[in-house]
This record gives C-alpha cells, sequence and structure tokens, in this order.
C-alpha cells in the first residue's frame, strides 16, 4: 500500500506540472502526501478596522470542523505578495488518507481540509473584515470540495484490481474542479472588492455547505 502511494504521488506531481499549475508557485503549490495546496492572495477592500477578533487556533494548521471561522490571528505566515497590493494569502489543502483500523476491518479512505497557519498570512493594514470573509471563503470552498471528494471516494471499491485508475481519475475531475472553482471566485469578486459578488459568492458557498 505504502508504495502504491509513493507511485500514485509521482504520477500526480507529474500531472499537475504538465498541466502548468506549477508556473505560479504562489498561488498553487503541491502538498504531498496526495492532497493539493492552493495559497490565494488578495486585494484590499474597503471596510472598516477588524476589533474584535474570534477566538483563534493555537496550532499551525487545523482542520475545518474544528476550527470552522478564520481570525485574523490564524494568519501567522510571513507576508509574501506576488504585487504590493495583495493584502493576504489563504493556504488550505485537501488530502486524503487511508485507515484500516475500522470496526468491520475494512479500509476506508479519510478525506479533510486543512488550513495552513504558518503559511497564510496577511499584511497588518489589511486586518479588516470584508478582506478576513474573502479569505474566509477560500477556506469554505476547499470544504465544498472536500466533501464531494469524500463523497466520490467513498463508493470506491478498494479490492477493484481498478482501483488505482479510479482513484487517480477521481482525484483529477476534483482537482480541476476546485482549481477552476476558486479562480473564478478571485475573478469574479476581484479578489473580495466587488461587494455584490462577493455576497453573491457568499452566499453560494453557504448554501453548497448546507446542502
Amino acid at each position: 500500500m505504502l508504495k502504491f502511494f509513493v507511485i500514485l504521488c509521482i504520477r500526480i506531481l507529474k500531472m499537475i506540472k504538465n498541466k502548468g499549475i506549477m508556473n505560479c508557485a504562489q498561488r498553487v503549490c503541491v502538498f504531498a502526501l496526495v492532497s493539493f495546496l492552493v495559497c490565494f492572495n488578495g486585494f484590499p477592500a474597503l471596510g472598516k478596522e477588524n476589533s474584535s477578533l474570534n477566538e483563534t487556533a493555537q496550532q499551525d494548521h487545523f482542520q475545518w470542523g474544528e476550527h470552522t471561522k478564520l481570525s485574523w490571528d490564524d494568519f501567522k505566515g510571513s507576508v509574501n505578495a506576488i504585487r504590493n497590493e495583495s493584502a493576504a494569502a489563504t493556504c488550505c489543502s485537501i488530502g486524503f488518507r487511508t485507515n484500516t483500523s475500522t470496526p468491520d476491518g475494512k479500509p476506508e479512505i479519510i478525506v479533510y481540509n486543512t488550513f495552513y497557519a504558518n503559511k497564510s498570512w496577511v499584511r497588518p493594514d489589511a486586518r479588516i473584515p470584508s478582506i478576513l470573509d474573502h479569505e474566509q471563503g477560500h477556506f469554505d470552498l476547499c470544504e465544498v470540495y472536500t466533501r464531494k471528494l469524500k463523497k466520490l471516494l467513498g463508493n470506491i471499491d478498494l479490492n477493484s484490481p481498478n482501483f488505482k485508475q479510479e482513484l487517480m481519475r477521481i482525484y483529477s475531475q476534483v482537482s480541476n474542479e476546485y482549481e477552476t472553482r476558486q479562480q473564478a471566485y478571485e475573478q469574479e469578486t476581484t479578489h473580495g472588492t466587488n461587494i455584490a459578488q462577493q455576497k453573491r459568492w457568499q452566499g453560494m458557498i453557504a448554501c453548497e455547505l448546507m446542502s
């Protein structure tokens, strides 16, 4: 099983590189084992200073279910902007692993959405609610596709002779959809500065999380 996952990681890395996704390392990175890590830079948006921050997680990374709502205290990384006007960056990933210690003895695939505090950052003058709402949207979109991947992988027969091919197909499908959706979110909201579009996307993502 370990050998299979090592081979799978190499194949996924080659697949992503060939598609050109690795050309912009600040935007999209690869995070092994078998997960994709996305870092999105936001632009400043108009708004008042955020004086009441939510309770923050103490660790350098956490999963969506453990710490659903982000606060600026969760953005612990050093500012690393591609453009001077970039205000913040959210780094989160969808990963999966196998669990063989199940009550019925059947292996299962566990899928999770992780936020990386030490890779996420915000400029000191950009700690305002409107920008945080936009960054929250990236994390929530990651959860939407975490759940989709979990649902699709749950239907895989781990004992099937075509297990590896099916896993690759599903992973490629979901990662493509996820990347396309995150880019659409950035473009349509103009990195969070288009207030009307930002509200539309927030409502749309909230509905998908409830479904």
